[in-house]
């Protein structure tokens, strides 16, 4: 199942799920991503605003009202999540309503791990970076960008930490080969099981620090793990801010005639 969460009241960019990208809503850009993803029973979209909500389903697409208290991406999913009654075993995919150039293939290959790793809580994707994608992300973090993350793990893949700065430290161009460095995709598989109080988990001093959710999953113990994708040459920005509509007009579909 996927379960997109998607609010208007973004501080930084008001009603982003609604503005128009090439003649169609960014929500409804995202739904198109979701409807390409193999083996999938359900999609949702979780929100909290009419709007949002009436714009999906005549789209052909569910909705499920959310509270409007939900902080985060995750904590709309879990409550969706609750609202559809699912098991703990059940697993869910968190695509972001902002993220209309998530590939599909990405989404399928979160699935399979957790199928494939009972132990793990929750997976996300993580691309290595190549001296031109270190230079645009060291760019981006520079300048404060939102969705400039990196990610360091164990080696078995689990999670150790995620950043809005460059990690590891010390990194440069020219060392990457020796000291790589993972830029984090915001995509998420959860077993429900993880999900159930995830709102009710405290928030650690990492996560306030930071401002990444993900972070409470590992200052609360569970198991994240980080998946390894490779880059198929699309810039992975998000609809953050009103200068990010020209970008993705570039990359996203055309109308047709």
């Amino acid at each position: 199942m996927i379960i997109v969460p998607a609010r208007f009241a973004s501080t930084r960019f008001p009603g982003k799920p609604l503005v128009e990208l090439n003649g169609k809503t960014a929500i409804r850009h995202t739904i198109d991503v979701a409807r390409k993803v193999r083996g999938i029973d359900a999609i949702y979209v979780a929100t909290d605003d009419v709007r949002i909500a009436n714009d999906v389903e005549s789209y052909g697409c569910a909705a499920i009202f959310t509270s409007a208290s939900c902080r985060n991406g995750t904590e709309r999913v879990a409550e969706a999540a609750g609202t559809l009654g699912l098991d703990g075993g059940d697993l869910v995919v968190n695509l972001q309503g902002d993220a209309p150039l998530t590939p599909p293939s990405f989404i399928e290959h979160v699935l399979e791990f957790l199928n494939g790793r009972p132990e793990a809580d929750a997976v996300t994707p993580v691309l290595r970076c190549d001296r031109s994608n270190y230079l645009r992300i060291a760019a981006d973090i520079r300048n404060n960008r939102v969705g400039a993350t990196t990610s360091v793990f164990d080696a078995r893949g689990r999670a150790l930490y995620f950043s809005k700065a460059l990690v590891p430290s010390g990194t440069s161009a020219e060392t990457l080969a020796e000291l790589p460095v993972y830029h984090h995709v915001g995509l998420y598989g959860y077993r429900v099981s993880c999900l159930k109080g995830f709102g009710e988990l405290p928030i650690g001093p990492l996560e306030q620090a930071e401002k990444l959710e993900q972070l409470r999953f590992l200052e609360n113990g569970l198991c994240m793990y980080v998946l390894q994708e490779h880059d198929d040459g699309t810039e992975f920005w998000e609809l953050n801010n009103p200068e990010d509509v020209s970008h993705l007009e570039r990359t996203l579909p055309k109308p047709t005639a």
